[in-house]
C-alpha cells in the first residue's frame, strides 16, 4: 500500500511539474500570422492564412526554440509554395488567394504542428535533377518519394532559379531539421504536384521528463 501511495504521489508531482512548464502556442501562432502577412505583402501575393489549435500547450523551452524553424517553413510556403500567377491558380480550379494553414494538436505525449498550403507542391523532378548535379544521388537514380523529399534538408540544397530576399538562397531547411532533431522531434512531408504540400512536425510534449525506476 505504501508503494502504491508513493507511485501515485510521484505521478501527481510529475503531472504538476509538466503543467507548470507548458505554455499555449497561441502567442507564437500570432507572430507567424504577422510574418505571413508581411512576407506576402513583400512578394505581392494574396494569401489566406489561418491557424487552429493555438490552445495546444507545449513545453516552454520547445516553444522558444521552434520559432525559427516555423519562420523559415512559412516563408518557403509563401515564396515557393504559392504561385504568383492568379490566372494559373484559377485554371487549376483554385481561388486567387493562396491558402496556408498552421495547426497544432496533441496526441498523448506528442504535439503535432502542421503547415499546409494549396500551392504547387514539391517538384520531384527538379529535386532529382539538382541532387544528380550535386552528386547526392547517382545519375538517373530514382529513390522512393520520401527519400526525394528528404533531400531538401541537405545543407545548401535549393531548386530556386531566382534568389529572393525572402528565401531560395540554399540555406535554412538543414537548420530546420537539426533544430527539430535536437528537440527529439521528427519532420514528415506530404506533397502532391499541383495540389500543395504539408510539413508535419512531431515534437515531444516536454523535454523535462526522464523516465526512471525508483527502487
Amino acid at each position: 500500500e505504501a508503494l502504491r501511495n508513493l507511485e501515485n504521489l510521484g505521478r501527481r508531482i510529475q503531472e504538476d511539474v509538466i503543467g507548470l512548464r507548458l505554455v499555449p502556442l497561441e502567442p507564437t501562432f500570432g507572430k507567424m500570422a504577422r510574418l505571413v502577412r508581411e512576407t506576402a505583402r513583400q512578394l505581392g501575393k494574396a494569401i489566406d492564412f489561418t491557424t487552429s489549435g493555438g490552445q495546444t500547450e507545449l513545453d516552454r523551452n520547445v516553444v522558444e526554440r521552434i520559432g525559427d524553424p516555423l519562420v523559415h517553413m512559412l516563408r518557403n510556403a509563401v515564396d515557393h509554395g504559392i504561385a504568383p500567377d492568379a490566372a494559373a491558380r484559377r485554371a487549376a480550379g483554385k481561388p486567387d488567394a493562396g491558402r496556408i494553414a498552421l495547426s497544432a494538436s496533441q496526441r498523448g505525449g506528442t504535439v503535432s504542428i502542421e503547415i499546409e498550403d494549396d500551392g504547387r507542391g514539391l517538384d520531384t523532378e527538379a529535386i532529382l535533377r539538382r541532387a544528380w548535379e550535386r552528386g547526392l544521388l547517382p545519375p538517373g537514380d530514382r529513390p522512393p518519394e520520401s527519400t526525394v523529399f528528404g533531400l531538401i534538408f541537405e545543407p545548401g540544397f535549393s531548386t530556386a532559379t531566382v534568389v529572393t530576399g525572402v528565401s531560395g538562397r540554399g540555406v535554412g531547411m538543414d537548420v530546420v531539421k537539426r533544430e527539430v532533431q535536437a528537440l527529439r522531434g521528427r519532420i514528415h512531408i506530404r506533397s502532391t504536384p499541383g495540389k500543395g504540400s504539408v510539413f508535419s512536425l512531431r515534437l515531444p510534449l516536454t523535454l523535462a521528463i526522464l523516465e526512471a525506476m525508483l527502487v
